[in-house]
């Protein structure tokens, strides 16, 4: 790959998702497009480049954002952001809202681990399924359809799955895991890109938000994208709703306010 496509590579995921790349990740573009070659019938990544550069709403465009998404989840990560929610944010918005459905975004949800922790979580309280709107949203068309299909394999149910919950929520058939049903349908999921300026617009039929969980995803983006990012969010949500966010990262804004809470040392935030 000639230096003038790795630069119009990276402008193109850059200003499509986000995504910023150094100039030493020629190798990462290389490893990950490599499999889009046989797919698409093209010689080399430059013809990649070149064809996204001709048409961005290819399905080759689409295609390489998806192999550009890093998808990497487990059930109930870091712990802490699932306890927090259970132990103060949940029982704080069903005071607050008595019978009104909260609604809970799971952004970035990859193939929708975090998103069936959730759906868990919500189940152990007791609480009624139509008590919780989840939403749960990525950029990658792959990821998603996996996750639509809430069948895992054995490494990534051992991983982070308490064995209570793998008993309760799922049943193996062969080396597979399937979802319990009624889980499955507590989460809708939908394909979105964070980074676009519609996204308040695109997410009023499914919102406003009481929590968001954005984790682990925003240090992948630009700095400025990155603030960008966390005013749309905030713009999705209601007053004083809880956003979650990897331990690494913080909600700076260049509009909103956040109020930083401690859980066990970590922190979570709420719009001011």
């Amino acid at each position: 790959m000639k230096e003038s496509e790795y630069r119009m590579m990276c402008d193109f995921l850059l200003r499509r998702m986000g995504l910023l790349l150094t100039p030493d990740k020629a190798y990462l573009i290389k490893s990950r497009l490599a499999p889009l070659l046989r797919k698409h019938a093209l010689k080399d990544i430059g013809s990649i480049v070149e064809a996204c550069h001709r048409d961005e709403s290819s399905a080759l465009a689409f295609d390489v954002l998806d192999a550009m998404s890093t998808n990497e989840t487990m059930f109930f990560r870091d712990q802490y952001p699932f306890t927090a929610m259970r132990e103060v944010v949940w029982p704080a918005l069903v005071k607050e809202h008595g019978k009104r459905p909260i609604h809970v975004w799971s952004a970035a949800c990859a193939t929708g681990q975090e998103a069936y922790s959730l759906a868990m979580l919500i189940r152990e309280a007791g609480v009624k399924p139509e008590m919780l709107k989840l939403l749960a949203t990525d950029l990658s068309q792959a990821a998603l359809s996996y996750a639509r299909a809430g069948i895992f394999t054995e490494m990534e149910v051992r991983r982070g799955l308490p064995e209570k919950h793998l008993s309760r929520y799922f049943s193996r058939q062969g080396r597979r895991y399937h979802i319990d049903p009624i889980l499955k349908s507590m989460v809708k999921f939908a394909h979105c890109n964070l980074i676009t300026d519609a996204l308040a617009r695109s997410m009023s039929a499914h919102g406003p938000f009481d929590v968001v969980f954005c984790r682990n995803v925003l240090i992948y983006f630009a700095p400025e994208e990155r603030k960008k990012v966390i005013d749309r969010l905030a713009h999705c949500m209601r007053p004083h709703g809880y956003l979650f966010t990897g331990a690494a990262e913080s909600p700076e804004g260049l509009t909103s306010r956040w109020r930083a809470h401690l859980f066990c040392g970590k922190r979570y935030w709420q719009l001011m």
